[in-house]
């Protein structure tokens, strides 16, 4: 695996390249001296993934020219902090975010990470595609913020609300969902403080992933508002269909990122070959980004197998319940046959009216 440095500190890429090599893995680690040189180098030697310190005055170039010159190549950026420091534009153009201060053995598992999930989908076509959508989602930043403050277990919901608040746009469309009639419970909730007390960590955290993923402008932005509804809808039936000793929020989570699917319409079927053992392009490219974002491979495989369960290999869990719930949610058809061969099939009847109320009283 070849990874390129585009960074004014001459330390960090030897640096990186041996926490790679402490791990077992003796990649080739380049970096540039000048701006100019960028380009001419990337020719050069195609690189797997490359690392870009925003802080260069070319940054914002350079990750373009790769956009567009190499779409496979897995693109990092690392900001003054993992998110506030870098810019909306460049967040876009990213697949991941990193902080300047973020220590070179954090960055060497990120590389190892991507280089994983290219082994996992060896498909270098439908990586291509997706590199290339020039309306990629971009990574949820501050769903993942809150993801990582909730690993305290003494995490206070003043905290959360804080990041919350910190985005004005951010937090008017999570206060909006909210109140609606899928989560909106008595009298309306005018702040955001009483709306995470009232809701949950949890649920507040899933609706700021729906703000986020779903924040299309322009042309796209009736289509996103369509799924993202629909979305909330899945996420609020998967963990009601869910076996027991199995995580409600993991398959709630699932379901909602499984709408991204929906908002990939750049994909070009013709150039990913279809093949009888893996999902519909669609679905397989929505799972890949989740491995970009470098999201649990749990949620990565309810994304890939949403629309074919069977291929899962497994019982129905939350694969099972996120293939469910989407069907439901966007009408789409159930695998009446994989549901009977995990026994679930009876239940189906009732799922479909316990959408259909729910669908009902959220109009």
């Amino acid at each position: 695996m070849r990874v390129f440095f585009a960074t004014p500190d001459p330390n960090r890429p030897g640096a990186v390249a041996d926490a790679l090599l402490s791990r077992g893995y003796d990649w080739q680690v380049l970096s540039y001296a000048r701006p100019e040189e960028s380009r001419q180098v990337l020719e050069q030697h195609a690189a797997d993934a490359i690392v870009v310190d925003t802080s260069l005055d070319d940054a914002e170039a350079l990750l373009r020219h790769v956009l567009y010159t190499a779409p496979q190549t897995a693109r990092l950026v690392i900001g003054t902090t993992e998110h506030d420091g870098i810019e909306p534009r460049l967040q876009a153009l990213a697949h991941g975010l990193l902080s300047a201060s973020s220590p070179v053995e954090a960055i060497a598992e990120a590389l190892v990470a991507y280089a994983q999930l290219a082994q996992r989908l060896d498909r270098p076509a439908l990586r291509a595609q997706v590199g290339a959508l020039t309306r990629l989602p971009g990574a949820p930043r501050l769903y993942m913020a809150i993801c990582k403050a909730l690993e305290d277990p003494n995490v206070e919901i003043s905290t959360i609300a804080e990041q919350v608040m910190a985005d004005p746009a951010l937090g008017a469309r999570v206060l909006q969902i909210a109140n609606s009639a899928m989560y909106g419970a008595g009298r309306q909730i005018a702040s955001i403080p009483f709306a995470v007390a009232r809701l949950g960590l949890k649920t507040t955290r899933n609706l700021v992933l729906a703000a986020e993923l779903y924040a299309f402008s322009g042309p796209e932005a009736a289509r996103a508002e369509r799924v993202r509804q629909r979305s909330l809808l899945a996420a609020w039936l998967a963990p009601r269909l869910m076996a027991p000793r199995i995580d409600p929020d993991v398959a709630a989570t699932a379901a909602l990122l499984a709408g991204i699917s929906e908002m990939l319409p750049e994909l070009d079927e013709g150039e990913v070959p279809a093949l009888p053992s893996v999902p519909p392009v669609q679905d397989e490219a929505a799972a890949y980004l989740m491995g970009l974002w470098q999201l649990p491979s749990l949620l990565q495989q309810a994304v890939a197998w949403q629309r074919t369960p069977r291929l899962s290999g497994g019982g129905f869990g939350v694969v099972g319940a996120v293939h469910v719930a989407t069907s439901l949610a966007f009408d789409r058809p159930v695998d009446w046959v994989w549901l009977e061969r995990c026994g679930m099939a009876a239940h189906l009847p009732g799922w479909r009216e316990l959408a259909e109320r729910t669908d009902r009283s959220a109009a």
